[in-house]
């Protein structure tokens, strides 16, 4: 039986109060000390095709209030691929949390396949990568002479070999079959190729291909790559996950409520069974003793979770088992029972005013007579507590959930000696979202309509709300906006950004506030995928010192050194820089450190760094730099579907529309030409700093060529390659290098070699140093511009003579393999530094149409509105506007936000736009 503590036990005595209250103080110190930061990216749209932008604001705020963060100014937003390569990296300036920018999905450098869009501040790197934001997506490619891959893998085990029968059907875009092709089909293990074989469709589509699969083989990483043979098709090249699924494969958790089965108290058990995929898989079992005896039965109830109850018994072990599809069994243990021990079973309402806490002790420690902590820990604060003792037997609690904010509520059960021994998490709702809501002057819209939509924010109680949202609103009938798929801002900062691995649709458990069902599979998810940041234990450990640093603002900082490797005080150093304008000094520290503020890093900085020693001259003393070292996260296994895999009717009607949208645009605005223009010959140089683009030049050497040449200098390089290139001596006795007749000018990494050159030795000498220094194997590409459309972007650039003409100077482009610039030896005293530059945002480009303007077809937006900045006044109102497409039909937005004072809204809904009755 359990019997209520009486209310009076708590705080009652003088020694639990002082206890409790120097863990209340100790948590606030070390919650506080470690400012967890949080930072949630909404992006306009879920997928993306290749040759899209991608556009996101980020909000960043800092537990445990969840306001804005102060702390840090720089933001870092990567782009990775499925095999964890980043492709691009971005540094954003942060204005009180905020920062919104754009990423161009180039189809040259981002290829059709899964990414992932990750978000840090330096500061977050001192905590577990599951604080870094990461939002899983796929780029896609859909063209009317795409293929289609639908398939079958079934598994089946022999004697000591395990069997692979997959079953393939190709067919086109219009889907008739891709009948009577050679295809090569590869069977990759991550970088490993396990097997390749060369196979024929039939006259419908079909392969059959029947293989073993290696006994080492990652089956969670599987990937098969499908090559059409035929000739003039070398880049049909489609790569899609194999998954198996092998029901013997299937992983079963089991995680008791409050941490531990004990021998004679009755517990609730909760359970997670997920497939090789990843994924959870709903599955039913029993439970038995030692004896064989049935004593519990399991169902899964929601993505593979759910939960039992079992009244472990002493010297018991506890086995589960599950009846496969096949007719044969698993069996999995449960944790094992201890003898003696305490456990916590929690009972949260949906809609009750309280938790009810019960809490159970075995005889022994209810003899002891010991004092027990209750504690309630809210982002790191501990928000409640309570002294009790099993005297009596069990213990019930009931505690109001108006002590505690909304969000993810940890329950603690500590000793006197402080050590954690039970612990439970739940999650408070209150109710209290910002009401977003949202009125279009207009019930229908036509064709290139404009668009006007106000926007009001209010507390649940109806005053008005100031703060930041973001809009993004998509054409229905070619993005699907799946509320299910990804987390929203609110949902994000108060449940997932606390749960430890992948939470599938996280967007289901947003109505659990106003559904019993998902309130219970919400405490499901709690019960097996809730963690902590931290160990329990280190609250009580002094805060070591951060690793990484808050950044502030950008700063450039290093340190001034003699020839012992000494540091050098009161060291004068001085920062020039051309674009933009810079030049100013400062003096190290006893430390030798030195660090300049206030400035901004714009596109391509460069920053030329020199120190002088006690007596004014740079000899004997060198520079260290602080440069970013980007971090390298972990790779993650959460693979997307492509789009052309067993694709679904209603996913293919949108595909379909984006096709035929593309299609139309293309025949009004003479895509046939455009067409016909071959661009996949065009060498790119991955890193160049081109002004003009990539591959935009008149000669480009390549890696690939690079690589054939050897080990020859750059100067022996580019005589054999580029014709024209020589020097000249004028009627002065000046000499320089030339192309042809134009002066020609030599840019490393984007630097312009001419900027270092000291004073007192000529063109001819300094360039001669990079030509001979120089070797083929340090470089990546060799850019030649000497025609002018590409001399002039870059005589504008780096030619200071205004009336210098594109015609009258060549440019050589150099990318090294460092990326570090033309330095050919380390320069005493001088430091060439070139941070990341601040990515600054465009403005999303929305056409402006004149009343009664005709839709054409050639306005297909898939995007039709991105609004990043939108701040809603005193009385809690903003307006934003733009312009309907010329594609017909329901236009979803979304917006979301904050207060930036701990509150958060979302809105979901759509615009209605009709065919307009112009003629077109």
């Amino acid at each position: 039986m359990l019997a209520s503590m009486a209310s009076a036990s708590l705080f009652a005595q003088d020694s639990p109060r002082a206890f409790i209250n120097n863990i209340i103080l100790k948590a606030d110190t070390f919650a506080r000390g470690r400012a967890v930061e949080k930072i949630y990216l909404q992006t306009d749209k879920p997928k993306y095709e290749a040759g899209d932008t991608l556009w996101f604001k980020g909000y960043l705020l800092e537990e445990p209030d969840l306001r804005a963060v102060t702390k840090s100014g720089v933001l870092y937003v990567e782009l990775a691929n499925d095999s964890n390569r980043v492709i691009k990296r971005l540094m954003l300036p942060l204005f009180e949390g905020l920062a919104f920018g754009n990423i161009a999905l180039d189809k040259r450098e981002v290829l059709q396949g899964g990414y992932f869009l990750r978000a840090y501040t330096n500061w977050m790197r001192n905590f577990d990568e599951s604080y870094i934001f990461k939002k899983h997506f796929y780029i896609g490619n859909a063209v009317n002479n795409a293929w289609l891959i639908n398939y079958k893998a079934l598994a089946k085990k022999s004697i000591d070999k395990e069997k692979v029968q997959l079953n393939l059907r190709v067919t086109k875009f219009d889907t008739f079959p891709v009948g009577v092709r050679e295809m090569q089909l590869r069977l990759t293990d991550g970088k490993r190729t396990l097997l390749k074989n060369n196979v024929n469709t039939d006259l419908d589509g079909n392969i059959d291909a029947n293989f073993d699969l290696p006994e080492k083989a990652n089956a969670a990483n599987l990937s098969l790559i499908m090559q059409d043979l035929r000739k003039g098709e070398d880049n049909r090249r489609l790569v899609m996950p194999l998954i198996l699924n092998r029901p013997d494969h299937i992983d079963v958790q089991f995680m008791p409520e409050g941490g531990e089965l004990v021998a004679g108290l009755p517990a609730q058990v909760a359970f997670k069974a997920i497939n090789e995929d990843g994924f959870g898989v709903n599955i039913s079992g029993k439970v038995y003793n030692n004896n064989q005896q049935e004593v519990a039965a399991f169902t899964g109830a929601h993505k593979g979770m759910g939960v039992f109850n079992l009244q472990p018994q002493p010297g018991e072990v506890y086995t589960a088992k599950i009846k496969l599809p096949d007719g044969s069994f698993k069996t999995f243990p449960l944790p094992a029972v201890k003898n003696s021990g305490i456990t916590l079973e929690i009972n949260n309402p949906l809609n009750a005013d309280s938790i009810a806490v019960m809490l159970n002790a075995t005889p022994d420690i209810i003899a002891a007579g010991n004092v027990y902590y209750l504690l309630a820990q809210v982002r790191g604060l501990v928000a409640y507590g309570a002294s009790l003792h099993f005297k009596n037997g069990g213990v019930i609690m009931r505690v109001s959930k108006k002590l505690f904010p909304g969000g993810i509520l940890r329950f603690l059960l500590i000793g006197t000696d402080k050590k954690l021994l039970n612990e439970r998490k739940v999650f408070i709702e209150h109710h209290d979202n910002l009401n977003i809501s949202i009125k279009t002057n207009k019930p229908v819209y036509a064709q290139r309509d404009s668009i006007a939509v106000d926007i009001e924010v209010k507390t649940a109680d109806g005053t008005p709300v100031q703060g930041s949202f973001s809009m993004a609103v998509t054409d229905n009938a070619q993005v699907k906006t799946d509320s299910l798929t990804h987390s929203n801002i609110r949902s994000y900062m108060l449940l997932t950004s606390d749960l430890k691995g992948a939470i599938e649709e996280p967007g289901y458990y947003d109505a659990a506030e106003k559904d019993a069902a998902k309130w219970q599979h919400l405490d499901y998810l709690l019960l097996t995928q809730g963690w902590v940041g931290y160990d329990w234990k280190d609250m009580w450990l002094p805060l070591p010192p951060a690793k990484y640093k808050a950044e502030k603002q950008f700063l450039v900082t290093g340190r001034v050194t003699n020839m012992f490797n000494k540091p050098v005080a009161n060291s004068g150093v001085t920062l020039y820089s051309k674009k933009p304008l810079i030049v100013t000094d400062t003096v190290t520290n006893k430390q030798g450190e030195f660090m300049f503020k206030d400035i901004f890093p714009g596109d391509t900085a460069v920053f030329f760094v020199q120190a002088r020693n006690k007596k004014g001259k740079s000899f004997n003393v060198g520079i260290e730099m602080d440069e970013f070292k980007p971090p390298v996260f972990a790779a993650v296994n959460d693979r997307t579907i492509p789009w052309f895999l067993n694709i679904d009717t209603s996913n293919m009607i949108k595909v379909k529309k984006q096709v035929s949208l593309k299609d139309a645009m293309a025949k009004i605005t003479g895509g046939n030409i455009l067409k016909e223009v071959v661009i996949k010959d065009k060498r790119i140089i991955k890193d160049s700093k081109n002004l003009n683009g990539p591959g935009e030049a008149d000669l480009i050497i390549d890696e690939e060529m690079l690589q054939k040449t050897g080990r020859t200098s750059l100067g022996d390089l580019i005589t054999k390659n580029v014709k024209g290139f020589n020097s000249f001596t004028d009627k002065t006795g000046f000499t320089y290098y030339r192309l042809n007749t134009m002066v020609l000018h030599l840019i490393i990494d984007g630097m312009d070699v001419d900027f270092f050159k000291p004073e007192g030795i000529s063109p001819y000498q300094y360039f001669r140093e990079f030509f001979d220094y120089c070797d083929a194997e340090e470089i990546k590409g060799i850019e030649v511009m000497k025609m002018p459309r590409n001399t002039s972007s870059y005589t504008r650039r780096y030619v200071q003579n205004p009336m210098a003409k594109p015609d009258e100077n060549a440019f050589i482009e150099i990318t090294t393999r460092s990326g570090h610039g033309p330095f050919v030896k380390k320069t005493v005293g001088t430091y060439v530094f070139r941070p990341m530059s601040f990515s600054l945002p465009l403005t999303f480009y929305t056409p402006k149409y004149k009343p009664g303007s005709a839709p054409d077809m050639t306005d297909i937006r898939s995007t039709i509105y991105w609004g990043p900045h939108i701040i809603t006044d005193k009385s809690g109102k903003a307006r934003v506007s733009f312009y309907a497409a010329d594609n017909p039909g329901h236009y979803d937005y979304v917006v979301e936000g904050t207060d930036l004072e701990g509150s958060f809204g979302v809105k979901r809904g759509s615009i209605t736009v009709k065919k307009s009755n112009l003629n077109q």
